[in-house]
């Protein structure tokens, strides 16, 4: 698999080159007799990708089945237990989940989204094309493993469908009825051949061109005019919901970067060769945002930036790390003041929210953080943990970092007995030190 959601990618995000766009070209223009390219109101194309099982994948029990006494059941069914659904193919099941994992890489790495509804640019064909060959091929190869387990799935579920209803049946007749409808469930040796089936419809280009209002009668017309009219409104709505996703992820960068000092950078921020990097998601996330959505084209190059930055802090070359560090600083406050022209320019919303907090908080760190250092009882100290706490789910690092600084000073004046005057010659140098150690803990 290639593209920006494989997890063997390097880090380095490479924005898409005029190949792939060619390609892209060459694929529709074969594809219909309208050159739907050239209508320069066509920027998206409707996507879908769907994982499915032509058989039975599990059965569900009902608690009266289980001939449980009522007074249990009435418990279960009062505290919302659900009833039991056992899988009839533990390695079909496998199987689906994995591929459902690829289908979810295609929609989170390719496409924005509303509802069910996906939408794919040019920039990202090429990827999300040979992602979705690798899922049929995936599927192909899943259904020949399929194939060769049918027995042995087979012989499994005799054994759960025994350990259900054995206990349930005292009249050996009553238990045999009852355990063959059960295997009667069982997809039959030729339906396990080739139970899942992958389907794909698109990519359909999307026209935001206006199409008049047709004449009464002409069918063609009126389904040209309903569909730009539904069409545009549902892409709007998945360009809004992929703005307000770049809103938080940016709220979250954020509270990162306000946290974290260049010593402590390292593969968990810019990725390695099986995993990628909290910065390398980011970046990513953030170039697929601005590829659809208009304002946020320069966060995205920062987001770059950043990354590089982080790469390079950790090169063996000593002046790589030196201008690696240097790139860092610049870029955290680029990224802040691109963060307070994009919170100028925004409709409201809810990731417009906790950015406009998040930035707030932002500038009010450090002195919170000095604040706590110097507090000298504890009235005081839980005054300031009412600031601590704020929107802990936005500030979740700083929140970390506030809380132990917190904690470290709750216990100096406890030692003080409430009077941290008389302490304060002997621990400052002890203090010190314990700060500077928790400001290089790793968040």
């Amino acid at each position: 698999m290639c593209g920006v959601a494989s997890g063997k990618m390097g880090p380095a995000v490479r924005p898409p080159g005029r190949e792939q766009t060619s390609v892209f070209r060459r694929f529709f223009l074969t594809q219909s007799s309208h050159d739907y390219l050239t209508n320069q109101m066509t920027t998206h194309y409707l996507l879908a990708c769907s994982v499915s099982a032509s058989v039975r994948q599990s059965v569900q029990i009902k608690f009266d089945d289980l001939k449980l006494p009522q007074s249990v059941i009435e418990t279960l069914e009062k505290n919302n237990t659900v009833s039991l659904r056992p899988n009839l193919s533990n390695a079909l099941k496998n199987k689906l989940d994995s591929l459902r994992v690829m289908q979810r890489e295609l929609y989170d790495g390719y496409c924005i989204h509303y509802n069910d509804c996906h939408f794919l640019t040019a920039s990202y064909f090429e990827s999300a094309n040979q992602l979705i060959k690798e899922i049929r091929k995936e599927a192909d190869k899943a259904n020949d493993e399929l194939k060769d387990l049918w027995e042995s799935e087979f012989q499994n579920w005799k054994q759960t469908a025994e350990g259900i209803l054995r206990p349930l049946f005292k009249d050996e007749a009553e238990f045999s009825l009852a355990y063959e409808a059960y295997l009667r469930i069982f997809p039959t040796r030729q339906e396990y051949k080739t139970p899942i089936r992958v389907s794909v419809l698109g990519p359909l280009p999307v026209s935001l061109t206006k199409v008049d209002k047709p004449i009464d009668g002409d069918a063609i017309a009126l389904a040209a005019y309903e569909n730009q009219i539904n069409t545009a409104q549902v892409l709007e709505n998945a360009k809004n919901n992929a703005a307000d996703k770049a809103l938080l992820i940016s709220a979250e960068l954020l509270d990162d970067l306000d946290v974290r000092s260049d010593s402590k950078i390292g593969k968990q921020q810019t990725g390695g060769d099986k995993k990628r990097g909290s910065w390398q998601i980011t970046a990513e996330k953030l170039q697929l945002i601005s590829d659809s959505v208009p304002g946020f084209e320069n966060l995205s190059q920062l987001a770059q930036r950043l990354l590089q930055a982080g790469i390079d802090i950790q090169d063996p070359d000593r002046s790589v790390r030196t201008q690696g560090s240097k790139e860092f600083f610049q870029v955290q406050d680029e990224i802040k003041l691109e963060l307070e022209e994009i919170c100028n320019n925004r409709q409201p919303s809810k990731g417009l929210n906790a950015l406009q907090q998040s930035l707030t908080f932002s500038n009010s760190y450090k002195t919170l953080c000095e604040r706590i250092k110097t507090v000298e009882n504890s009235d005081a100290l839980d005054t300031l943990i009412k600031d601590v706490d704020l929107e802990l789910n936005v500030y979740e690092q700083r929140a970390k970092q506030l809380k132990k600084l917190v904690q470290q000073r709750r216990e100096l004046i406890g030692e003080a007995d409430e009077n941290l005057d008389n302490l304060l010659d002997e621990v400052t140098e002890d203090e010190e030190t314990s700060v500077a150690a928790l400001n290089n803990i790793d968040f």
